[in-house]
């Protein structure tokens, strides 16, 4: 009934999603050139054999399914594996880590279909998947009515989104049956998605947690080592509107005791460079661009006080180059973003009031004294001219980092075992 109620509405508002993701492609939010897979017409053949299909919306999710999907591969080498996202940045993720991944078996990298019924449809009849994963909460109704032994990872349910699951349960119950296993972040999420109807629940922990660390090329490790000659530097990661402006106004406060600092600006989408860069002139001249081929110099007419690395798949570079770091989404109403990644490289970070769409992580973080969570810009400045000019408790931070946030993994155990007993079953 759920999924009868879906379409027809789908029907109804096809002129509204024809005109939306005609939007989408004029912006440069979808990629013109494979825009045929998202219409379901991939051109790539099925390789032989079995295939698992393994579906995560952007980066975040496909960083949590990767090592679950090496461990299956180190299982079955011959597997073929069917990645998919929905992003450009969770494609170029992919692209990056897909090659690394062991085994004999086929690697496809492609975009997931939109979800309707003649997308979903071509889809299915040509790769025909032995299997499907689906990470967190991206599952469509189309796709998983259809997707074989679908298995869902990383499960949760946020208390943002619970009300209106408790409040539609009953389109959501027949979707959420539908999965033959599902691994739910904690015992609050399992508790959740049995009240909705979900199946062979079992609390399998955080993925996050086991997800290797960010790439970055060693060539531009000593590119940047060599320009940055051993001044402090703080990063931003992932900012977005407004937040520039205020990351520059902390700067030019920290300078006061910093004067060599710079900081680096990651803008979350790299196409808000010259954005980024008009805000931060507001408060310094002295700003360059990663994505116009600038390097930020120390000293002299071209000093760089504000460095904004405008350019995709870069941020494990920043990272690792950074005394300390703020995370974006944090300081507007945005809901921050992953803070396993700076963490786990042992990166001194804070963040701002709006970290609401990792409360699945941050209250256990921050207890721990692992992530500092500050309400306002004046404590997030105390907190960072503390590491940026006390040696001992950066070097204290970094230390805690290192032997506290290992402690934290495992999970991708239990998954890769939940998945590979539907490929031994088929």
């Amino acid at each position: 009934m759920s999924l009868i109620l879906y379409r027809t509405l789908k029907w109804l508002l096809a002129p509204v999603i024809f005109i939306v993701m005609l939007i989408r492609v004029w912006r440069g939010r979808e990629d013109r050139h494979l825009f045929h897979e998202r219409l379901g017409q991939p051109e790539t053949p099925r390789p032989f054999g079995p295939l698992l299909w393994v579906h995560g919306a952007s980066v975040g999710e496909v960083v949590s399914h990767l090592p679950v999907v090496q461990k299956v591969r180190e299982a079955m080498p011959a597997l073929n594996i069917l990645l998919t996202t929905g992003t450009a940045t969770g494609r170029k993720m992919l692209e990056r880590r897909a090659p690394q991944l062991p085994g004999t078996g086929a690697i496809l990298i492609q975009y997931a279909p939109i979800d309707t019924s003649g997308a979903a449809e071509g889809f299915f009849k040509h790769w025909q998947p032995t299997a499907s994963v689906f990470v967190e909460s991206d599952f469509w109704p189309e796709l998983l009515a259809r997707a074989p032994k679908p298995v869902l990872l990383n499960g949760r349910i946020s208390n943002r989104s619970w009300p209106k699951y408790q409040r539609f349960g009953w389109f959501f119950r027949p979707l959420l049956k539908r999965f033959v296993a599902v691994l739910a972040q904690s015992e609050t999420d399992a508790k959740r998605l049995q009240a909705l109807g979900a199946p062979h629940v079992q609390v399998g922990g955080n993925l996050k947690y086991d997800a290797q660390p960010l790439p970055v090329e060693d060539a531009l490790i000593e590119k940047f080592t060599a320009a940055l000659q051993g001044r402090p530097v703080l990063v931003a990661a992932s900012t977005h509107p407004g937040e520039e402006e205020r990351v520059a106004d902390l700067h030019q406060q920290l300078v006061a005791t910093v004067p060599d600092l710079l900081t680096v600006i990651v803008p979350r989408h790299p196409h808000r460079g010259t954005q980024a860069a008009n805000a931060a002139l507001r408060a310094t001249k002295a700003v360059k661009r990663r994505g116009l081929g600038e390097v930020p110099t120390l000293g002299g007419p071209r000093h760089t006080e504000i460095y904004i690395a405008d350019t995709l798949g870069e941020l494990g570079l920043w990272y690792r180059l950074a005394t300390c770091a703020i995370m974006g989404g944090t300081l507007a109403k945005v809901g921050g973003h992953n803070p396993l990644e700076p963490l786990k490289l042992g990166l001194p970070t804070v963040c701002g009031p709006h970290m609401f769409n990792f409360m699945d992580m941050v209250p256990t973080l921050t207890a721990q004294g692992l992530l500092m969570q500050e309400k306002t810009d004046a404590a997030v400045l105390e907190t960072l001219r503390r590491w940026l000019t006390d040696p001992a408790a950066h070097a204290a931070q970094v230390a805690k980092l290192h032997t506290e946030m290992p402690k934290f993994g495992g999970s991708s155990t239990l998954a890769a075992a939940a998945v590979l007993a539907q490929l031994t079953n088929s």
